[in-house]
C-alpha cells in the first residue's frame, strides 16, 4: 500500500464518509482512513471519528469512545471538540448532567468564537445551572453570541433588555433584537415582536402588524405564536386551544 500523508489520509476519510471524488460511501472506510489520520495526530479526523461513535455511524453509539476522541481533538485545540465535550456533558450522556464540566469546556469554546457555546453558557448563568444565578453574565454571553450571529441569543438578548434583566432596560434595543432574530428566521423573535406591536409596547399600538407576525409565527408551528393568538381570539384561533 502506497505511504499515505495525513491529509491524504484524511481527504480519503472524506471521501468515502460524503461518497465523494468517485468514492464509494462507506462509514467503515471513513473510521479505517480517519482511524490511520487520527493516529498521526490529525485534529480533525480525532474530532470526526468522535461525532462517528456518538452519532453511531459505522459502528454502535458509544459516548464514552466519543469522548475520548474529542478529548484528543481537543488537545489539537479543535474548538468544534471543546464544544462537543460541552454537549456530552451539558446533556448527560455520560450519566448524568455534569454542568460544572460542561461549563469548562463551552468556555474554552467560547475563547475561540463558537457561538453555540457562548449561548450555552448564557444560559447556565441565567438558569443558574451549575453556578448561581448571574444575570450580568448571561447577558455578556447572549451579546457575544448574538454578536455571532446566533439567532436564539439574539430573542434572549432581547427579553434581557425588556426586563432590564443584566441589561439597561431598553425597549428600544429589545425590539432591535427581537427583529434582528425575526429577520434570520427565529419565530420565536417573531413572535415576541408581534406582541410589541400588538400590545404597543414601545412602539405605537399596531394590532394589524402584531396579528400579522404573530400569524407568520403560528403557521410555522411556534406555540408562543399560537397560544397568544388564542388568547386574544379563542374563537378565529380555535384551532390552537389544545396547544401546550
Amino acid at each position: 500500500e502506497p505511504s499515505y500523508t495525513v491529509d491524504q489520509l484524511f481527504r480519503m476519510g472524506m471521501n468515502a464518509y460524503k461518497g465523494e471524488n468517485n468514492t464509494t460511501q462507506s462509514y467503515a472506510d471513513a473510521l479505517k482512513w480517519w482511524g490511520r489520520a487520527g493516529e498521526k495526530g490529525h485534529g480533525v479526523a480525532l474530532y470526526n471519528l468522535g461525532i462517528m461513535h456518538k452519532n453511531g455511524e459505522g459502528t454502535k453509539k458509544d459516548y464514552g469512545r466519543a469522548r475520548d476522541y474529542f478529548l484528543k481533538s481537543a488537545g489539537k485545540k479543535y474548538a468544534n471538540a471543546f464544544e462537543q465535550l460541552g454537549h456530552l456533558y451539558y446533556d448527560g450522556l455520560l450519566g448524568k448532567p455534569d454542568y460544572q464540566e460542561a461549563y469548562r469546556w463551552y468556555e474554552q469554546a467560547a475563547g475561540q468564537k463558537k457561538a453555540f457555546s457562548q449561548f450555552r453558557l448564557g444560559l447556565m448563568h441565567y438558569k443558574a445551572l451549575g453556578r448561581p444565578k448571574d444575570a450580568l453574565k448571561a447577558y455578556y454571553w447572549f451579546d457575544e453570541a448574538a454578536k455571532n450571529g446566533f439567532v436564539d441569543a439574539m430573542v434572549n438578548l432581547g427579553v434581557l433588555y425588556e426586563k432590564g434583566d443584566g441589561a439597561i432596560f431598553s425597549r428600544e434595543k429589545a425590539i432591535y433584537w427581537y427583529q434582528q432574530a425575526a429577520d434570520k428566521g427565529s419565530t420565536l423573535g417573531m413572535a415576541y415582536l408581534g406582541e410589541v406591536y400588538y400590545q404597543g409596547r414601545g412602539v405605537p399600538t399596531d394590532v394589524n402588524k402584531g396579528i400579522a407576525l404573530l400569524e407568520q409565527a403560528a403557521a410555522k408551528n411556534q406555540p408562543y405564536a399560537q397560544k397568544a393568538l388564542y388568547k386574544i381570539d379563542n374563537i378565529r384561533y380555535i384551532k390552537y386551544r389544545n396547544v401546550k
